[in-house]
């Protein structure tokens, strides 16, 4: 670390530590839910009324084998259908209509799949702490628009997690490579 005069002692901002700081943790308005806090007091008048939130946090690898050994039966059913599930999203991509029994098909998929993604919310709201009941509760009662925001939030913070322990990969890899030449330089 380089030091001038008159300087501070703080270390300098760790760039690394910040990305992964702020991949861990997410913050979801749910304004929907808004209607469930009534105003109170005198002043309630005059304020603004705020939304609700939640804060996500990401899954670690023992968490998805947590809820994976507590849904395995329904874990089996998700990797035998998806691939027909992946083959009529892929119809409906490319612009065809799905035929009534598809329809069928992939309403029946996502009820047998809530539990899953309700266990799953379970774990990751951190702030404030639900039951898996109360989760249900609140998914519930939103509405459609933040119902789908914070799936999709979910899916983006698990589909990244690929993502953010390639780039830790990289990064601890290519301090291990300088560490190498170090001790290759020092022989």
């Amino acid at each position: 670390m380089v030091r001038v005069t008159g300087q501070l002692d703080a270390p300098l901002v760790d760039i690394g530590s910040v990305r992964e700081g702020y991949w861990e943790r997410k913050e979801i308005l749910l304004p929907s839910l808004g209607r469930f806090h009534k105003k109170k007091g005198w002043f309630a008048w005059f304020k603004k009324e705020q939304a609700p939130k939640v804060v996500l946090t990401r899954l670690g690898q023992d968490d998805f084998d947590a809820i994976d050994a507590e849904f395995m039966d329904l874990k089996a059913m998700i990797v035998s259908d998806g691939a027909v599930m992946q083959r009529i999203v892929a119809k409906v991509m490319d612009g065809k209509e799905a035929t009534d029994e598809e329809d069928k098909f992939m309403v029946d998929f996502a009820i047998r799949i809530r539990p899953y993604l309700m266990a799953m919310l379970t774990k990751m709201i951190i702030e404030p702490e639900m039951t898996f009941e109360e989760v249900t509760d609140m998914m519930n009662a939103l509405d459609d628009f933040d119902q789908h925001s914070l799936l999709a939030i979910v899916n983006a913070m698990t589909s990244e997690k690929a993502r953010a322990l390639k780039y830790v990969h990289e990064q601890r890899s290519q301090e291990m490579a300088a560490m190498r030449e170090q001790v290759r330089a020092g022989v």
